[in-house]
C-alpha cells in the first residue's frame, strides 16, 4: 500500500545516474520490499561482444501522476526470499492471488489488467 498514494502498487522508482533499468528495479525492490529479485525466464548474452542482455518487460505505460508524466516498465520476476520488510514507503505490503487482486480496494484498474497479463504469462511459459 503505497504511503502517499493510498493505493496497492508494484515496488518501482526513478533510474539512478549510471544504472541501467535491470539494476534500476533490483534495487528498487530490495529497498521497499526487503526482497531479492530475479528476473524470471532471464537469458545469458549468447554472443561474445555484448557486455550483458537486459531484461525485457513484460509491460510498458506512459502515465500522468499529477505535475508530471511517468513511463513504466514492468517485468516478472521470483523472490528468492519472499518475506517483506517494511519501510516508510508502504503502509503495508503483501501477496495477492489474482482472484483477490481482482476485488481489492485501491488498485488501479491498469495494475489489476498487468497482473492479469503477468498470470497468463507464466502459465503459457
Amino acid at each position: 500500500m503505497h504511503t502517499k498514494l493510498k493505493k496497492w502498487l508494484p515496488p518501482g522508482g526513478h533510474i539512478e545516474e549510471n544504472e541501467t533499468p535491470d539494476e534500476a528495479i533490483v534495487r528498487e525492490v530490495k529497498e521497499e520490499t526487503g526482497i531479492d529479485f530475479k528476473f524470471f525466464g532471464m537469458k545469458k548474452s549468447p554472443v561474445g561482444d555484448e557486455i550483458a542482455v537486459g531484461a525485457i518487460p513484460l509491460y510498458a505505460n506512459r502515465h500522468n501522476v499529477g505535475d508530471h508524466d511517468h513511463y513504466c516498465f514492468y517485468y516478472l520476476g521470483t523472490p528468492s526470499n519472499p518475506t517483506f520488510v517494511k519501510n516508510h514507503e508502504s503502509t503495508d505490503m503483501k501477496w495477492f492471488a489474482l482472484d483477490e487482486i481482482k476485488n481489492q480496494k485501491n488498485v488501479p484498474e491498469s495494475i489489476v489488467s498487468i497482473a492479469k497479463l503477468a498470470v497468463e504469462t507464466i502459465d503459457n511459459a
